[in-house]
């Protein structure tokens, strides 16, 4: 594909060639078309062929200004051209044949669009994938290609590049090519592309909680889904975490997780989501969260969008950046700190082990959006075990076989097929379903394995009758926090169930303890389905 720079030139190239023809034409007596083209054509390569007839005062000047005109522009037509044979552009030419060869032998694949951070987490270890990128200059994409990973230079949106990559024949297409809108306008031409009844899953990458809670349901409608890249990297983050904590259990815990952070931009709001939607393991006692360097537009924009958050995560704000903690204030279970400089997420990080007494360095976590050369060397320096773990973002996507857009479908569908089967009132199939309930029910399921080892490990010491109890009171808050950091509100008017999705709001939304002994048997029921 021409630049824009190679369109001018070819267009100014074109110009020269017609113009000098008419002009040649015009003043000439006599002079055919075919003898102005054929004078223009000599004059501007300079072959010295002769004049076809003799030129009168007008041609030679027409002559002279075509020749000025057209040799620099001639020069650089013949400087691409030759870039073009054996420079880069030809070796593209060929490698995409290559590419979308190997591509055809492909079906049930993953096309990616995009090579940023995201891209290359989806890419790593996945061998049934091509990867589309605009930007031949990434370095990211020439890495890729030394890895026998199928990259196609080029424009997702276009047709030709679409069928290079065998799109009509995938699982899904998943699209990383930059911002929300970017990614949602990309979306949308390969549904065009594809066709309504095509199977293949088409996903944009929204990282915005609010546009995804907006437009979720009706794209899904369209063929598109919506996908939370920030929001899965830190909810598989926070289960690594929650397993790790529970191994170390030998006993049930008497207070709920503590954290500290210190969240800089727009990732604050997705790591409490997160947090409070995985570590909900104190029983009948909320997470606590004691949140730094929180200006009050960002507290305000948070409460306005989750107002009864804190019935199941209990938040202290402050404004200050993390400094000292409180006199006589225990250590937290873990620290979480990011920034997108290494330096300042590494400096917060290691403020955090000088100035907690007792705070081991492996549960104090500097977390960055993605890898680079810098973030390298600080996780190399905090390998002595003296300072923070260094985690990237989007590195917590990459899996053996590359991410399996929502995974936990088919555990999520059982769980929910199982509900439904027992339900006495009228329930959905999971294809009816709103992305928000099938989310609800893909979060249930991931957090099960946490439970079966919570189960493993203090079924030994504990009565099971009491542990059963005690997971079930988890289960109970993790299940209000995702509606509440959903935007849920207690319904304390009673409101038929038809409405409750409409307008957000659920009976249940209170302490275990105050639930019916029915709706705390649902409960139960998915700690016993977890722990079988």
């Amino acid at each position: 594909m021409l630049n824009k720079g190679q369109w001018i030139l070819a267009a100014s190239f074109i110009a020269v060639i017609f113009g000098g023809s008419f002009a040649f034409w015009w003043v000439e007596d006599g002079w055919t078309w075919l003898d102005a083209l054929y004078m223009t054509i000599i004059s501007v390569t300079t072959v010295g062929y002769g004049e076809v007839q003799p030129l009168s005062s007008a041609g030679r000047v027409v002559a002279m200004i075509v020749l000025l005109a057209g040799l620099g522009i001639f020069g650089f037509v013949i400087s691409q051209v030759t870039s073009y044979a054996v420079g880069g552009a030809l070796e593209g030419s060929v490698q995409r044949r290559r590419t979308a060869a190997s591509a055809r032998k492909l079906s049930g694949h993953t096309v990616i669009c995009g090579l940023g951070g995201r891209g290359y987490a989806l890419a790593y270890g996945n061998s049934r994938c091509v990867v589309i990128e605009p930007n031949s200059e990434n370095p990211v994409a020439a890495e890729e290609k030394k890895n026998k990973r199928l990259v196609l230079h080029g424009n997702a949106q276009y047709a030709e590049f679409l069928k290079m990559s065998g799109a009509e024949r995938a699982k899904q297409i998943i699209v990383v090519a930059g911002k929300d809108s970017d990614n949602l306008e990309i979306a949308g031409t390969i549904r065009e592309h594809l066709g309504a009844a095509s199977p293949v899953q088409v996903i944009a990458a929204v990282e915005a909680y609010a546009t995804r809670d907006c437009f979720a349901d009706p794209l899904h409608l369209k063929g598109i889904d919506l996908f939370g890249f920030r929001e899965q990297s830190l909810l598989e983050f926070a289960q690594s975490l929650a397993l790790d904590f529970a191994q170390e259990w030998d006993r049930l815990p008497e207070q709920p997780l503590s954290i500290v952070l210190q969240v800089e931009g727009p990732l604050l709001e997705e790591v409490i989501r997160a947090f409070a939607m995985v570590f909900q393991l104190g029983g009948l006692k909320p997470l606590n969260i004691v949140a730094y360097g929180v200006s009050q537009e960002s507290r305000s924009n948070f409460e306005a969008r989750f107002p009864e958050y804190e019935r199941c995560c209990l938040v202290t704000w402050h404004e200050a950046e993390f400094t000292v903690a409180a006199d006589g204030a225990m250590p937290p279970d873990f620290a979480f700190f990011f920034a997108n400089s290494v330096t300042r997420v590494t400096e917060l990080a290691q403020r955090c082990i000088r100035f907690i007494p007792g705070m081991s360095p492996s549960r104090v976590y500097a977390c960055l959006e993605q890898s680079g050369a810098t973030a390298k060397i600080a996780r190399e320096l905090a390998n002595g075990g003296n300072g923070p773990c260094i985690v990237s973002l989007y590195d917590l996507l990459a899996r053996k076989d590359g991410l399996v857009s929502y995974a936990m479908d088919d555990e999520g569908c059982k769980m929910h097929e199982a509900y439904r089967s027992t339900a006495e009132h009228a329930v959905s199939p999971w294809e009816e379903l709103s992305e928000f309930h099938r989310n609800s029910n893909r979060l249930a399921a991931l957090q099960q394995a946490v439970y079966k080892q919570v189960w493993a490990v203090c079924s030994v010491t504990s009565d099971k009758v009491e542990l059963l109890e005690f997971l079930s009171q988890c289960e109970h808050l993790r299940w209000m926090a995702f509606h509440l950091m959903s935007g849920w509100r207690l319904d304390s008017y009673g409101l038929p169930r038809d409405q409750w999705q409409r307008l957000k709001v659920h009976p249940n939304l209170v302490p275990y303890a105050e639930l019916s002994e029915d709706d705390k048997e649902k409960d139960r029921v998915n700690i016993r389905a977890a722990v079988k």
